[in-house]
């Protein structure tokens, strides 16, 4: 399997872009500590996991993660509801 390095790039891009929003997302629920921070953070958490895990992949085919598109839709698609709860949250 060759991976192109622009692949490679793209997607450690991606992984450090999540990394920085949960990271600001994740000092703000640990300043405010209510429930609305919390599912924001938990949203972008499942966003973070998710990104993390798709990385050893690109290096070695052993790794690689059987993972439909739509399971792959299916979690992206909780990480919103929880980020939509979050934000709709009084």
């Amino acid at each position: 399997m060759v991976v192109a390095i622009t692949d490679v790039a793209i997607r450690l891009g991606l992984v450090f872009a999540t990394t920085f929003i949960f990271a600001m997302v994740l000092m703000a629920y640990l300043r405010l500590k209510n429930r609305r921070m919390l599912l924001i953070a938990a949203g972008f958490g499942v966003f973070f996991v998710s990104s993390i895990i798709t990385i050893p992949e690109l290096f070695n085919e052993a790794y690689a993660i059987a993972l439909e598109e739509n399971v792959h839709l299916f979690i992206h698609l909780i990480a919103l509801v929880l980020i939509l709860l979050g934000i709709l949250k009084e």
